[in-house]
């Protein structure tokens, strides 16, 4: 059965909050659907604000992934560190994941190539 896109997203965020529940980390999820954020990790009374970007495979027949870490329906704009702390991208096929964070990324960022990854391990940092 193949996932839509929807489906595939519930997945990375379920497995992000697994991963920052294996760091120690207390995970909380918006009740609504449009806070801009997906997850809010917090450990030692700092609190994250993650939104979690998730794909399903290579990008057609190349070695990458391609991540859309823009925000919209037909308009994609960047991030903004007002909205977001980090974007979490998680690859489904691998279980690979990366954390980036939205103050490091240009703000007309809308997508991102990783070539290579790190294990949950990486959300032990935030």
């Amino acid at each position: 059965m193949k996932l839509g896109n929807r489906q595939i997203g519930a997945v990375g965020v379920a497995k992000v909050a697994a991963a920052l529940f294996r760091n120690g980390y207390s995970v909380l999820t918006p009740m609504e659907d449009f806070a801009g954020y997906d997850l809010v990790a917090e450990r030692g009374g700092k609190f994250h604000r993650i939104q979690v970007k998730t794909t399903s495979g290579f990008e057609g027949n190349r070695n990458f992934y391609r991540f859309v870490i823009g925000q919209g329906c037909n308009k994609k704009v960047g991030y903004r560190p007002s909205q977001v702390d980090y974007i979490a991208c998680y690859t489904l096929d691998s279980d690979l994941y990366w954390l980036f964070k939205v103050k490091s990324l240009k703000i007309r960022h809308k997508s991102c190539h990783p070539r290579s990854g790190s294990s949950w391990r990486i959300l032990s940092d935030l």
